[in-house]
């Protein structure tokens, strides 16, 4: 709903804007002149068009400010400036410096602990005992009761050797 009455004050502003420029058309009425009509009521009425005149002219002015405002968010909204551009070009360059810098920091460390790894001996060497005992693992059984298969003969072929 709110999109429509945008629409709509947006299409009467713009209504209004393009009959500003445009001369206005003297609609002559023929008058006839009549000793009811003085001259004081004639001025009152050219005052009260006049001061009709400067509240049209104060809404204008108000309404084309308020399209001015819109306008310049926009073109702010729309496009980035020089200095903004470069301000967060200069961001993004001094975060690839910092994590470049921790990269190198890390590898300095992990090479310090290589070396500091490499200095010291191995704690014990390792070495075959074939006396001790390995424990059974536990196996488990599936269909016992069936009919072995070929595959099955073959398998067990292969798993003897």
């Amino acid at each position: 709903m709110e999109s429509k009455k945008a629409t709509s004050v947006l299409s009467d502003i713009m209504q209004k804007l393009s009959s500003i420029g445009k001369p206005e058309e003297v609609k002559e009425e023929v008058v006839e002149l009549s000793e009811e009509i003085t001259e004081e009521e004639v001025k009152e009425e050219e005052v009260v068009l006049a001061e009709e005149d400067e509240v049209a002219e104060e809404i204008v002015e108000e309404v084309l400010e308020e399209e001015e405002v819109v306008e310049e968010e926009l073109d702010e909204e729309k496009y980035v400036s020089r200095e903004e551009f470069e301000n967060a070009i200069a961001d993004i360059k001094a975060m690839f410096i910092e994590v470049s810098n921790g990269y190198q920091e890390e590898k300095l460390e992990m090479s310090a602990q290589i070396e500091d790894l490499s200095k010291a001996p191995a704690s014990e060497p390792l070495s075959h005992s074939p006396e001790a005992e390995l424990s059974s693992k536990k196996q488990v059984l599936f269909s016992q009761k069936r009919k072995g298969s070929t595959m099955d003969r073959v398998l067990s072929k292969m798993n003897r050797k």
